[in-house]
């Protein structure tokens, strides 16, 4: 079957019935076909008439997990275990958002800590009695 008719088929029964769920099938083959803004489109309207749908919900999260947009991602996730408080999937994810977030904070709190760490070097430099020889007539 042709990838267009295939697509424009979908598009149809979703137009006709707004409530059917083929909407993630269209926004799966749209972003299979690089068409990323008008799949995120159809998923995220589909979502709003059908907010109960969570493999469409995952997929979404999933979607910006990928784009690395992580709290829209734990949004989504958060969504899932609100309805199934054991989705291994959402929960899975959601852990991994955590991870990539605490790593974040992590990689900020060493670049300070290397930032704080050169300042001192460089005073201790400065002022360390054996170093005077350092000094320029200028820094004085």
């Amino acid at each position: 079957m042709n990838a267009n008719f295939f697509i424009e088929k979908l598009r149809d029964r979703v137009r006709e019935s707004p409530g059917s769920r083929l909407f993630l099938t269209l926004a799966e083959e749209l972003k299979k076909r690089g068409e990323y803004e008008e799949a995120f489109m159809v998923l995220r309207d589909g979502i709003e008439k059908n907010p109960a749908f969570l493999s469409a919900r995952l997929t979404l999260g999933r979607w910006y997990l990928k784009d690395n947009k992580l709290d829209d991602a734990r949004n989504e996730f958060s969504a899932v275990v609100e309805v199934s408080p054991r989705d291994k999937f959402a929960l899975r994810y959601l852990s991994e958002i955590e991870t990539k977030l605490s790593l974040g904070k992590n990689d900020a709190k060493l670049r300070t800590i290397d930032r704080l760490n050169q300042f001192r070097e460089a005073i201790h430099q400065r002022f360390d009695p054996n170093s005077l020889n350092n000094y320029s007539a200028g820094d004085r």
